[in-house]
């Protein structure tokens, strides 16, 4: 048997309240986290291996740099599309 709809709560939480230990588990990682990103140099040396140094790059990457997305024509507007072919025109008489 299950409560009613719109049936009053008693105890716990109040709506909107945080969650005690999310918090605190949270404020732990940030600062574990902000302590190993000042350490990072210093970790990336100490790797020997020339893979796990790429490795580790990799990872890192899409934090840096965003990641590239295809693009086809069909999901370009009228205006953008003419902008484009009026561009590629301009080029290709400039090189001749």
């Amino acid at each position: 048997m299950g409560f009613k709809n719109g049936h009053f709560k008693y105890g716990g939480r109040k709506k909107g309240d945080p969650n005690k230990f999310t918090n605190e588990f949270r404020d732990l990682l940030r600062a574990f986290l902000q302590k190993e990103i000042l350490d990072l140099p210093n970790t990336f040396n100490a790797i020997n291996s020339p893979e796990r140094r790429l490795e580790l790059i990799l990872k890192l990457l899409p934090f840096v740099v965003p990641k590239a997305q295809e693009i086809s024509l069909e999901m370009l507007s009228d205006n953008k599309l003419d902008y484009l072919v009026n561009t590629l025109k301009y080029e290709s008489e400039r090189e001749n």
